[in-house]
């Protein structure tokens, strides 16, 4: 009785902690023209909804774990430039406030637009006299306030944008030049901690580097990403580019503030193709982390700090399916463990052709071998045979072997070859009651079809092959016992079954027809004059 209360105990207690938890899964995005252009599509294969729906996919979030965002152009009025956003936070624009939107969004995205990347100068402390002065010294006065008053709302996110570029044909070098200086500090500086006025950045408030990343090192926005040389709104590769990242810098960001010191990483596991590649899991964390793999074919990003990606790259899988475990740990937190299953990978394919002498008819045809009742296999296949594959520097190691492949009556076989054979091997054909032989050389399987033709001499081993006429060259037949010469041996066990008129499927039956008789032993006599024997490396 006090173990079942116990256990009750514990599972309100942890429904409990699990419902009184806050999430940052949920929010809006403030803006203006340039921010509805990313929102997306804007002429772009994806947009931020789709890229919402795709991190939820990726992350496995449902229902009320599920990350959500809508999008206003907000402040209705004005050019939404650091000054007024300044003013905004500090409640002194008359009839417009803020804390509405902040009470009925977890997460609040701000930016500002292009009028705020017109900078004219460093600035200087008497800039703060006209706010609108449009200086470094200004641009940071006005984040750092800010940035204070959103952190006296822990209960919210809040995500700055950095400012929206200008191509060359809108803006000059100066302003280019101050305001890549500025949003550098916002990034690199402010919202790393080391800002000596601001101190520690605050945990609930994440730094979305816009500027950085249409433009280029001299702080001019990329032709490429802009709708002309003169508008330097963003198009549809703008969209392409940093919707992506705007969804998964924001709510990594946001998630790792809903966790506070723990550890997420998402997917759990990920299936890969047996081809060699990597995949990314997402890293949701505030503390540093490292991981670690449990096979040498998988290898892992060794470490990072805070939230980011854990790449895992892969080998190309050459055998049977299998799976590596990714152990992410971080100081005074369970270590995560993330599997990644890798596919077998489809055996290679070896197609053969080749004639065998005793089932010979003519014009490069074969007879169907014969049993008692007629064809022993079905239409099309002449008899069956077997295929090894040999070491290159061993011929005695055989490194794989199949049975029974079917050789058609035009003396076509196909073998499925195990990915792990990609070297050079000796190709070996063993019939029932032919000489064995093996190919000229060692054949290279580094491709996923190999094909062989024994259609001269020179294709096999010691020019073992008999001329039929023509163009066409067969397998020596009549080995009856499979000892490797045509010898007296075979015409023993030929003599005596046609002596009975046995009927079947014989070795003795070199021609196949189903019958032991003297159609038989002319191939017989033949090689065994000859001294007919296999020849191998």
């Amino acid at each position: 009785m006090i173990k079942k209360w116990l256990y009750l105990t514990c599972l309100l207690i942890l429904s409990f902690f699990a419902e009184s938890q806050t999430l940052f899964r949920t929010g809006t995005f403030l803006h203006h023209s340039t921010g509805l252009n990313i929102w997306g599509p804007n002429g772009s294969p994806t947009s931020i909804p789709q890229e919402i729906s795709n991190y939820n996919a990726v992350h496995g979030y449902t229902g009320s774990a599920a990350v959500e965002m809508d999008q206003q152009w907000w402040p209705s009025g004005g050019d939404n430039e650091w000054e007024y956003w300044h003013r905004i936070f500090d409640n002194q624009v008359p009839g417009l406030s803020i804390t509405s939107v902040m009470n009925n969004n977890k997460i609040v995205v701000i930016k500002s637009c292009f009028p705020s990347s017109e900078m004219t100068g460093i600035g200087q402390p008497s800039d703060t006299l006209n706010p609108t002065t449009k200086s470094v010294y200004n641009y940071k006065w006005h984040w750092r306030s800010i940035v204070r008053v959103m952190a006296q709302r822990p209960q919210n996110f809040f995500a700055i944008w950095t400012n929206a570029p200008h191509v060359v044909g809108a803006t000059n070098p100066l302003a280019a030049s101050l305001t890549k200086q500025f949003t550098t500090w916002a990034k690199d500086t402010l919202a790393q901690g080391l800002d000596p006025e601001m101190g520690a950045f605050p945990a609930n408030i994440y730094v979305f580097h816009y500027f950085a990343k249409l433009t280029d090192a001299n702080g001019y926005e990329m032709p490429q990403y802009a709708i002309s040389s003169s508008d330097s709104h963003p198009n549809g590769n703008a969209t392409a580019l940093v919707a992506p990242q705007f969804v998964n810098e924001i709510f990594n960001a946001a998630i790792a503030y809903e966790i506070g010191n723990g550890l997420v990483v998402t997917p759990s596991s990920q299936a890969v193709s047996a081809s060699a590649g990597s995949v990314n899991f997402n890293v949701v964390t505030n503390s540093a982390w490292t991981a670690t793999s449990s096979q040498p074919w998988c290898t892992v990003t060794p470490s990072g700090s805070g939230s980011g990606v854990l790449m895992a790259s892969f080998n190309e899988n050459h055998a049977l399916a299998r799976s590596a475990t990714i152990t992410v740990s971080a100081s005074g937190l369970p270590d995560v463990v993330l599997t990644v299953n890798q596919a077998a990978n489809p055996g290679k394919l070896l197609n053969l052709s080749l004639l065998l002498e005793g089932l010979y008819a003519s014009n490069g045809q074969m007879n169907q071998a014969y049993d008692a009742d007629g064809p022993r296999f079905r239409e099309g296949v002449a008899d069956l045979i077997d295929v090894e594959l040999h070491n290159a520097t061993n011929y005695s190691s055989i490194v794989f072997s199949s049975e029974g492949a079917e050789l058609s009556t035009s003396g076509l076989a196909s073998v499925n070859i195990p990915q792990s054979l990609y070297g050079s091997y000796y190709i070996t054909i063993r019939h029932r009651n032919s000489i064995e032989t093996t190919t000229a050389a060692a054949v290279s399987f580094s491709g996923q079809v190999t094909g062989y033709s024994f259609n001269l001499p020179s294709k096999a081993y010691g020019n073992n092959l008999k001329h039929l006429g023509g163009s066409y060259y067969a397998v020596y037949g009549a080995d009856v016992d499979q000892n490797g010469i045509v010898d007296t041996a075979d015409i023993t066990g030929f003599d005596n079954l046609s002596a009975n008129f046995a009927n079947g499927y014989f070795p003795e039956d070199v021609n196949g027809d189903g019958s032991i008789d003297t159609a038989d032993i002319t191939t017989l006599d033949n090689n065994q004059f000859s001294f007919i024997g296999m020849l191998h490396p």
